[in-house]
Parts: structure tokens; sequence; C-alpha cells
């Protein structure tokens, strides 16, 4: 069943129950008792009314699970949030290769997260994500990887019985939970005797003015609800953003309690941990049950007034805020595995809806790598390309929109997802591990007051400090500083590549600049994109080719686009004259 539908019939239900609630209420206090013993039967109808409506949300989505394993999922996504985990763990260990931002940027790896996402969870979008920035340096990490991947693939009912659990955990809207679990969590608990004892005045005093008709008790039920009122608003600035993550935290400690209980010998290792971590913190489910709203009741008001009244969310947060503190560290572990989980999850459907795809070979060689039928995951009906380097970096030249920034995008993706999901979009990949960066897109910083050359020089340097480490570097550029004077470009550039070469790292490189290709031949393998002209226009093929494109193709795009013949023609004179006097 669609949840909006759900909520829709439910928000009705609780309006009628509301009305009959209060004609049960009216006539016990007017005629007779009696008549409030009706409320017990109405209580129970509503938690059952919003037990089925639980039930059937859960099986729409289980049948749309099963329904679509192995396609892609649209929905919006919140980037923000999602790189949360990544932020806390790289902070954490600082020491560890990351794929930087500039590099995540340049190769549009949203674009491919998105492709991938096929998650369940909050946890599972942001281990994904944490996986897919976190290259891995040994093989036996990713066999290890690929065997549960492996497993989610090939047998149905353990996977669907792994998604039953995931989609019982679900999605939050706004997930703070990294937030709770990474950081100090300061709360007051000095108001909880006073919110214990304002919970029970109340009720007492509502059950004393029933059974007495003594109407002082309904005056301090009146001023007991202000008191609580002042109580609530007071603590909630404080607590809401901790409230709203415990119950959702209960959830995480329940479903991997569950996933613990799954019957497969191939997944014991993880079945093992997640039975020990969910044991040990166990506890908070017992005193947090109850924390944060329901959806749909929440949007009729009635939960606000019942929490106000018993202060139920202060009280229960009081509870269990201690033992959360007490248990961070393994509640962090439970949150991860439980990710890394739902994102092998993820990555399993991902591969299934692939036309075809090869896991990557890796060798000891330094500065190798070859792949055969190579294309971008991102581009349908894509040109395949294969290339083969050894120790020496490449050297790209090309016409205007022949292929080339593709191409590098497409390598680096590549090896991404190589020593990330332990998959690659060829039909054979061998190649060293790799530490990878790039700098192709680069962009003018005008609040910072960065020129775009400054830019380029940073995500240059960043790349340099890089090379000469324990990895060989696989550094990806696309026009070394474009952003300057052809003079002191080449030169630098020059001067750049050799520093690179020289320093254990794999340069792949694009550029314009013919004057590179004559100048670093002996060092670089070269390489180019080219078009071909006909009656239509130009026409590229986006096949990669041995050597170096001496043809432009700039003014010839110029001529497409129906450019003043004037331009056009005065254009080629200037570079004729340029072109005689060079060879002069």
């Amino acid at each position: 069943m669609d949840e909006q539908v759900a909520n829709f019939f439910t928000n009705i239900f609780l309006i009628v129950t509301i009305f009959i609630g209060a004609v049960l209420i009216t006539q016990g206090i007017r005629i007779n008792y009696i008549y409030l013993v009706g409320l017990l039967p109405l209580i129970f109808i509503v938690f059952m009314v919003f037990y089925i409506r639980k039930k059937l949300i859960l099986e729409g989505l289980y049948k749309t699970f099963i329904k679509e394993w192995g396609k892609d999922v649209e929905r919006k996504r919140d980037f923000k949030s999602i790189r949360s985990i990544f932020d806390y763990i790289r902070y954490e260990n600082d020491n560890e290769f990351y794929l930087d931002d500039q590099t995540w940027s340049d190769l549009t790896m949203d674009e491919v997260y998105k492709l991938i996402d096929r998650t369940l969870t909050s946890p599972g979008e942001e281990a994904l994500y944490k996986i897919l920035r976190t290259p891995l340096f040994k093989e036996q990490d990713l066999k290890d990887r690929n065997e549960i991947i492996n497993l989610m693939q090939n047998d149905k009912k353990f996977r669907e019985e792994l998604g039953m659990y995931l989609l019982k955990l679900n999605r939050k809207k706004i997930n703070d939970i990294p937030d709770l679990l990474w950081n100090d969590i300061n709360a007051d608990i000095r108001l909880r005797p006073i919110c214990i004892v304002m919970a029970i005045v109340p009720v007492a005093s509502i059950v004393f003015f029933l059974i007495t008709k003594n109407l002082n008790a309904i005056f301090i039920t009146f001023i007991a609800l202000c008191v609580n009122y002042i109580i609530h608003n007071k603590i909630k600035k404080r607590i809401t953003k901790y409230v709203s993550c415990i119950g959702y935290l209960n959830n995480i400690i329940v479903a991997g309690n569950d996933i613990s209980k799954i019957s497969c010998e191939k997944f014991k290792s993880y079945k093992d941990l997640l039975g020990e971590l969910s044991r040990r913190v166990f506890s908070i489910t017992k005193r947090s049950a109850g924390v944060g709203r329901i959806e749909g009741i929440d949007q009729t008001g009635i939960a606000e007034i019942l929490y106000v009244i018993l202060l139920f969310e202060e009280n229960q947060f009081f509870s269990c805020i201690n033992l959360i503190k007490k248990y961070q560290e393994d509640l962090k572990r439970l949150y991860v595995i439980i990710g890394e989980i739902d994102a092998m999850l993820s990555i399993a459907a991902y591969r299934d809806g692939l036309k075809f795809y090869s896991h990557p070979n890796f060798t000891d060689d330094t500065k190798y790598l070859e792949a055969e039928e190579l294309i971008h995951p991102l581009i349908d009906n894509a040109v395949s390309n294969s290339i083969n380097i050894s120790d020496k970096g490449i050297i790209l030249t090309g016409s205007n929109m022949s292929g080339k920034s593709t191409f590098l995008r497409t390598i680096g993706v590549n090896a991404v997802l190589a020593q990330t999901i332990y998959i690659t979009t060829s039909s054979y990949y061998k190649a060293s591990f790799f530490k990878i960066m790039t700098s192709i897109s680069p962009e003018d910083n005008i609040m910072g007051g960065k020129s775009y050359y400054f830019r380029e020089a940073e995500a240059l340097l960043r790349i340099i400090e890089e090379s000469g480490k324990d990895y060989p570097l696989l550094c990806i550029i696309d026009e070394i500083f474009r952003g300057t004077n052809p003079v002191e470009r080449v030169n630098a550039s020059i001067e750049i590549l050799k520093y690179l070469e020289r320093h254990n790292a794999l340069a792949v490189v694009a550029t314009h600049d013919i004057e590179l290709t004559d100048m670093l031949m002996d060092k670089y393998n070269l390489f180019y994109f080219t078009e071909d002209i006909d009656k239509d226009g130009m026409v590229f093929d986006y096949k990669l080719k041995p050597g170096v494109c001496r043809t432009r193709n700039a003014v010839k795009l110029l001529k497409f686009l129906n450019y003043p013949d004037e331009i056009i023609e005065n254009t080629n004179r200037r570079i004729e004259g340029i072109l005689k006097c060079d060879k002069e």
C-alpha cells in the first residue's frame, strides 16, 4: 500500500476515534462511568490500526524491492547527509587514503553513486558513499567483500530475508544518528526527577476525580498540564535532535538482532558480530521504546497532546541517554556494519542490472594499467576503448568534443570501482593498486577571490605532494594550466610531467599543446582522438588511436555553428600566417 494513501485513511480514522472517545468520556462523566469502559477497546483498535498500517506499507515495500531488483532507483538524495559517516571516519583515520573532494567532483562520482545506490536504509546510503570514497589496497579485502556481494546476488532466499529486515528499518527522512554517535552528547539530566513526578500528577488527578468527583482534582490537572507544557517546550529545544534519533537507533539495534538470526553459513562473520553487538546494547531498546513520533499521528496533533500530558519523550530520553553514552563505540560499529551490509546488497542489485562487467586483476608491478573494451558506466551505448600502459603515462591529444575528457573520466571511474566494489565496466582489467587523484575541472572561486589559474595550481599541487609515496599515483589531468598564457603553460607543464614521471606517478594527461608531445615522447605514451568531416559536418568515432593528433577543429566548429564567413576567413588567414612564421 502507498504510504500517502495509508496516512490519509489513518488520519480519517483518528478523527472518528477522537469524536467517539470524546462522546464516551462526556457520557461517562455526565451519566454513568460504564461508558468509560468503552475507551479500552477503542485504544486497542487504535493500536491495531497502526499495526496493520505499518504491516501493509512494509508488504508494499517488500513487493517493490523484489520487483525492482537490479533496476535503477530514482529518488532525491541529500549528499550533505549521505556523506556524514565518511566525514566522521575520515577525521578519525586521517592517515588513510580517500578520494578527495576534487577527484570525486571531477569524476562526477555523485552521478555514479546514484547509479549504484539501491540501498534500503540511511546507514546503507552513508556506507555506500564511504565505500566509493575509500579505495582498498589489499586484494584479499576486496575478495572478502566480493564473496558477500556474490552471496546476495546468487542466493535469492537469503537476500529477500535480509531485505525484509532492512525494509523494517527503512530510511530516516532527516538522519542525525551520526551526529548523535560521533559527537559528545551534551544533555542536562537534572530535570529528570521533576519530569517523572510531573508525568504522574495529571494521570493521578484525573483518576482521583473519576473516583471522588472532587472538582479540585480538575484544577490540579489543569495546573499540571500548564506546568508540563512549559517543561516540555523548555526541554524540547535541547533534546529534540537527540529524541528524533533515539527512536531510529532503537530500530537499528532491533535490525541488527534480527539479521544476526538469519541462517546462512557464508554470512557467519557478519551474523556473529551483529549478534554480539546487538546483545551488548539491547538494554537501550527497553528504555527507548516509544521515543520519537509515529508518522501519521503527528499530522493530527494527537501525539503532541499525549506527549505533553505525560512528558513521555522526556522521561524515555533521560532513561536511555546514559546507556547510549556508555555504549557509544558499540553503537557506532553496529551502525556502520548494518550500513555496509545494506551497501553490499545495493552493489549486488547494481551488478545484476549491468549488461556486462568484469572483476579486476591486480599486479605487483608498479604503474601498470591494462583494460579491454573499457566504457564509462554512465554512458548508454558507449564506445569502448582498450589501453595497455606500463611504467609510462599517457599524453592524449585530439580535437574538441572528440572524447578526451570522457576517456579520462572512464579510466578514473573504473580505477575507483575496481578498488572499491571489485568490478569494472570492461571485458578485462588489470592494474596496480593506485592512489587516484584528478585535476579535470577546477572552477573559478568568485566568492573566495581565486582565479581559474589559481585553482588549477592548487589542484595540481595536491597531486604533486601525493606523488612518490607508498603506492603509485594514478593522476588524471585535463589541460594543465589552461588558465594562463601559452609560453608559461607549456614550459611549466613539461616540468610538472617530468616530475610526476620520476615520482611514482602514472599520469594520464589530455592537452591541446602539441609541443608537450614533442618534448616528452620518450617519457610518455602518445594517443589521440580525432573526427571525420562529411556532408553533415563533423563525425566523431570516439576511438583511441596511437600517435599525435596534428589537426585542429576549433574553426571548423565555428563554421559548423554558422559563424559569419568574415570571422572564419580572417581567422584562417591569421592561423596560416602564424604557421608560416613558425616554419621560417
